[in-house]
This record gives C-alpha cells, structure tokens and sequence, in this order.
C-alpha cells in the first residue's frame, strides 16, 4: 500500500460523497462467504460509490456492490461465479494487512479511519481514498468494510512517490514552523500517541526539541538520537529534521524523518556492558580499568590527590577448584566480588582483572594510615566465612599497595609495582597486605637478569658439579658423595645454586637444569666405578620437577641409558614435597623406590616432621639440617630425630659437621653418616677423586696396623 502525495496539477480528482448511513455504520453480520442479508444489499446496491467487504485473513472480497464492481471492471456473473475475489495491490500485501489490522485494533474512538491508496485496475494505477472499518464474520474472525471516497489518476512519479512514503519503516511528518502537524505517513500515524501530535511533544526531552530547532536556524539539516514518545512507550529514535515548504501553502516547514532505533541501541550497550565487564562477576574488567583509571588519574594530576591501587589475590584458589570443583570456585568468585564492591563503592572502584586477582582503585586517598585501614578492612572482611554450595569456606587474600602519584602516574606502572608488592605479601606467608617500595623493583630486575642469564648457561654449557663427601661417623670413611650445583657466572664467577634454585623452578628452567644435573652425576658415578671407586651419589630433585607427573620415568630411562646401578644413586627429596600430600607425589616416590634407588630426606626437622607422612612415603634416610647441628640449644632436636629415625628403622645422615665436638656429639646419638668441612667442602670431580684415593690408602694402612 503507498501513502498518496497531495493531488498535483498534473492530477484529475473526482470526489464521491459517501452515503450518511455508511459512514460509520456496520453492516449486519455476514456469513462466512461474505454474503451480505438481501434487504441490505438491495439498499447498498444503489448506493453510487464503491462498497466492498474484504477478508483480511484470506485476503480476499468476498462482496462487493454495483459500483465496485463497475469500479474493478468486472461484470456480476464473473464475481458471482468465483464467489470472491484476490485483493488487488496493495490490500494482497500481508504486511500492510497486519498494519492495518493494527491501526482498526488500536483506535477504539469513534473517529473516521481514512486509507489512501493506489490501486491497478486494468493496468492503470488509480489513487483512491477509502473510508474503512471493522466488520466482523459470523466465525468470529474480523473482516473489512471499504467504502472509496474519491478517485484521482496521478501520474507515474507521484505514485511511487507515495508508495514509498507507505511502505517505509520511517515515520515521516511534516509540521508547521510553529511545529503543529500537517503530515504524517501511516506508520508515523500508527505508533504516535495521541496525545503527542505536535511536534515539541514528540520529544521526552525538551532539550532535544530546542536542540533541533537551534539546528535548523543555521543548516538545512540536522540529525540527533533522541527519547522519543511512542504508542508503545518512550522509544530511541534517529531524528532527521529538515528545513522545507508546504507545496500547497508554501509555507515554512519542519520534515521529520524518525527510525526507532531502539532495539539496536540495546543490542550495542550489551556489546559495550560484555566489553567492559566481567561476565561471570559483572564487575568492570581490565578494558574497563584502562579506561577508567585514566580518567581518575587525569583529575587525581588536575587536583594535586593521591591514592592508591590495591591488588588483590586469593590465596590457593586453585585448591578450591581442584578439590570442589569449578562451579564452587565460580559461585565463591561471587560472593567475593559482592564484598569487594560493596567496600569499593564509596571509596573509588573495584575490577577483576581474571581467575583470583581483582583491583580496588582508591581516589583521593591521601592518609597512608587510612589506606592500611581499608586493606585491612577489606582483609578481614573477605575472609569471613562463605556458604557455597553446601560447603563452608574460608580463604585468605595477600594484598599489594601501589601509590599514586608516588609509585606510578599510569595504570602498567601502578599495576607492576601493585603485584609486587602483592607477590611480597605472599613470600611472607599471606593473608596479608605489603606495600610497595624500590627494593622491590630492584628484586624483580635482578631475578629477571639472573633468568635471562640462566637461559643463556643452559644453551652454553656454563654448569659444573662438585661434589661433597659424605662419611661413615664411626671410622671417618667415605661412603659417598652429595652432588652440588655450580654456576660459572660470566660476571660473577662460580656460583652455588642457592642463588638462582628459585628463580630457576619459578621460571620452569629447574626441568632442564634439573635434567642435566641428574645426568652428569650419573656419568660420573660410573666413571669413578669403572676406575674402581664404586661409591653411592645422592642427588638433588626439586619439588618443582615433581609437577612433571614423567619425572620417574625421564630418571629410570636414563640410568638404564648409562648402565648405573640404582642403588647407586640416592635422590634427596625436601619436607615441602612430603607435606603436600598428593597421591600424585606418593606414586612418584613409589616407582622411584621400586626401581632401585634410594629416597632421603633433606633439611629434615626445617618443616613440619611427623612421623604419619614417614612411614606413607618410601623413604631410607634423614638428613638432618645444619641449624641443628650449629646451636648446642637444639641438640635436644638432634636426638629426637636420630631416635625417630631407629624408631622408623631409618638411616640418619648430619650435615654441617665442622667441629670435632660436633663429630663427637653425633657418634653419641648414633648417626651413621656425615657431611661438613670438618672432612671436606664441596669440590670438583678430579679433587674428589683424589680424596678417594687417600681414603683407600688409609684403609690399608689401617688394615696393616
């Protein structure tokens, strides 16, 4: 259907004057053919305008007097013949049936409903104006009873200029330079409400409406999305306006052209709202915080403020997933950020960043006291308790404080010194807060250095091993040797591994050191054996290289590779590794036991000793550390340990011998072995070699004696 231009000089309008009785009665109700009572069509067939009944659910007429048969060209014995008929354009098309279903629905009033046209007869478009109203079937179903006005031939481009004009989604009105409605298109006419007919009440805002107009004193044209109101309720709509003419009074006007843009709007804000916050939290994100902190450090800068940032994170989160599963872990997440929010609300804003980690920014904050308050604050509050699904949780959360402007004037600077100083809180212990200071960026430089420097030893073969004698208490023998890591710094000469052993399982390279390492002593355990010296070597493992579940497997393989003998070969684990627990870690130990090497633990009494996870682990010997042996206060320790050690039928090995009353002592207690710089420091394969030789030779010479 088109929506038809005023009548042109080009146009030929006959005008038809509707009976008084049609205007606004109904006719009785029709049966399901559309067939009218014969007294009413007797009385409706003398009447001299086109009168139809259209079914608008078959889209078809069903009836039709004299004059609109006369009107479609069609004599009464076809139409009697067919029993109805097609619509003809554009009643055939559904879309404007559903419009002007909707419109009949919607205007409950007792007011005229006016249609105007074009409709092809013969081939010839003819605009014609109806006047319509509801007619109902005896089925219930609504029908349509059109009566046409009057008949205009228009030429061509003014048909199609109102075809376009109906048919469009744009609601399209035309208003006086006063702003009271002249025009509007049927969709325009449609979704307008009543009440908003001139153009100032269209608009929700009267800023938009003067905006518009203050426009239009300038430019021809101007555009704005704007609330506008709407039948449905207050909508978006993409406003065009435009200055123009009445083509019949020649008039200034306003042309408006509106879209309802509504949904899409929508569709974008839900876009912007995933793009800037977290989808499982609904806290802002990362992209957010980049956005947002720039703004307050901009005002913070403007204002002469400080502040702070606040890093957060949950200490072994990942056990709550591990053991309860991620959707526990999800729904803590949760309730966390509602606590984080609820504390950042009126202080600056929170974010989370991923996983555990979520900031809170601080604005304003100039009180470093008042700052400790709030991490504090927060700290606690976090960690009362939480009812997640079924399950009582606690946690704990390390804390990093970066100030601003003193720490940092961006947010990578602000966020870098931040997790320092969060990582700080938790090399102390957790569950708690550190603030941040130069040294630790002097820290993290250095680790950084040393990593890029142990990459580069690892390709360039910068490693050596020496080697520490261990010894038979009672006759002062060697029965063996520990292996020790040693670094050939290019800078800083031979290093031990107690410098970079951190650095190198934080960055993951203890893997291939620890490898090497394994390697190497083995190739010399065999070659001192094959020279006649069959000693026993112990050889350090990492906890870290136990997250390789094919750590047992890498070890077997290669003492198979190298024809050692396992028994050989002692690996010496640390309490930290025993006290995790893991049924993983317990078949490690396991398979290394079974095949024929020997587990001791190092530093042991340094960690929480229990006799429980010594008699779960395969375990044949404790080392027990040197800050026992050096303080004659803990010597009590000393015999604890020995005793539990005959008790587990274990053997006991002293580190840090360097006295003789030290030596002494430990023969008292009963420890089988030894290792300190009473007999020996550490030192290379050829040194230890030659002590091996002046240990043979005493023992034949003890033997002569």
């Amino acid at each position: 259907m088109s929506e038809s231009s005023k009548a042109s000089e080009h146009s030929e309008e006959k005008v038809i004057q509707p009976a008084a009785f049609m205007s606004r009665r109904k006719l009785g109700t029709l049966p399901p053919l559309g067939k009218i009572p014969q007294t009413d069509a007797r009385v409706l067939a003398k009447i001299e305008i086109p009168v139809y009944v259209l079914d608008l659910e078959n889209i078809r007429i069903t009836w039709a007097n004299r004059a609109g048969l006369d009107f479609m060209k069609l004599d009464s014995d076809t139409f009697n013949h067919q029993e109805s008929l097609a619509l003809p354009a554009p009643f055939s098309d559904p879309a404007h049936i559903r419009r002007l279903r909707n419109y009949l629905l919607a205007n409950t009033e007792d007011e005229e409903r006016t249609e105007s046209v074009t409709v092809v007869i013969d081939g010839q478009p003819t605009n014609i104006t109806c006047a319509v109203d509801e007619q109902p079937f005896t089925d219930g179903r609504l029908g349509l009873l059109v009566q046409v006005t009057s008949i205009s031939n228009t030429d061509v481009s003014q048909l199609r200029i109102a075809q376009a004009l109906l048919f469009t989604n744009s609601m399209i009105s035309m208003y006086t330079e006063s702003g009271e409605l002249i025009y509007e298109n049927p969709v325009s006419r449609l979704h307008r409400p009543k009440s908003a007919a001139n153009l100032p009440d269209r608009f929700c805002n009267d800023r938009d409406y003067h905006a518009i107009r203050e426009a239009l004193q300038t430019r021809l044209q101007t555009n704005l999305v704007c609330l506008m109101k709407a039948g449905e309720g207050n909508r978006w709509h993409d406003v065009t306006a435009r200055r123009g003419h009445d083509p019949v009074t020649g008039e200034q006007t306003i042309l408006i052209s509106a879209i309802d843009v509504t949904k899409r709007l929508e569709a974008e804000h839900e876009v912007r709202y995933l793009a800037h916050h977290d989808t499982l939290t609904g806290l802002p994100n990362r992209t957010y915080l980049e956005i947002a902190i720039n703004r307050h450090l901009d005002e913070a800068e403007l204002n002469d403020a400080q502040g702070a940032m606040l890093f957060v994170d949950l200490d072994r989160f990942k056990t709550i997933n591990d053991t309860l599963g991620h959707l526990v872990g999800d729904d803590l997440l949760i309730q966390v950020a509602k606590r984080l929010e609820a504390i950042g609300k009126d202080l600056g804003f929170v974010a989370r960043l991923g996983g555990d980690e979520f900031v809170l920014l601080l604005s304003n904050f100039p009180d470093h006291d008042l700052i400790e308050e709030v991490a504090e604050h927060m700290r606690q509050e976090l960690s009362r308790p939480y009812v997640v699904g079924g399950h009582n949780l606690q946690i704990t959360l390390s804390v990093g404080v970066a100030l601003y402007p003193e720490h940092g004037r961006d947010l990578d600077t602000l966020m870098r010194k931040a997790d320092l100083a969060m990582y700080r809180a938790k090399d102390l212990g957790r569950d708690r807060y550190c603030f941040f200071n130069t040294r630790m960026a002097e820290d993290a430089e250095e680790r950084l250095r040393v990593e890029n420097a142990l990459r580069h030893a690892i390709n360039n073969d910068e490693f050596e091993l020496h080697y520490q004698p261990r010894l038979n208490a009672q006759n002062n023998h060697i029965t063996g040797a520990e292996s020790l890591l040693r670094w050939h710094h290019p800078s800083r000469g031979l290093i031990s591994a107690g410098v970079f052993i951190e650095v190198a399982e934080e960055t993951g390279l203890i893997d291939a050191i620890g490898e090497w390492v394994a390697e190497n002593a083995m190739r010399q355990q065999k070659a001192w054996e094959e020279q006649g010296y069959p000693v026993t070597l112990s050889i350090n493992l990492s906890p870290a290289q136990f997250k390789r579940e094919p750590l047992p497997e890498i070890l077997i393989d290669l003492a198979n590779k190298l024809d050692i003998t396992p028994s050989r070969v002692k690996f010496e684990i640390t309490e930290s590794l025993l006290l995790k627990e893991t049924a993983t870690t317990l078949h490690q130990l396991t398979q290394l036991r079974d095949a024929g090497f020997q587990l001791e633990i190092d530093d042991f009494g340094t960690g929480y000793s229990n006799l429980g996870y010594l008699q779960r682990y395969p375990v044949s010997a404790l080392k027990i550390d040197r800050s026992f042996i050096s303080d004659r206060k803990r010597w009590p320790i000393v015999q604890m340990i020995t005793q539990m050690g005959r008790l587990l039928n274990l053997s006991i090995v002293a580190e840090g011998i360097e006295t003789l009353e030290q030596l002494a002592q430990i023969r008292t207690v009963h420890c089988q072995e030894y290792q300190g710089f009473l007999y020996s420091p550490a030192v290379s394969a050829d040194e230890f070699l030659h002590l091996l030789k002046q240990d043979r030779q005493q023992r034949r010479t003890a033997r002569r004696l």
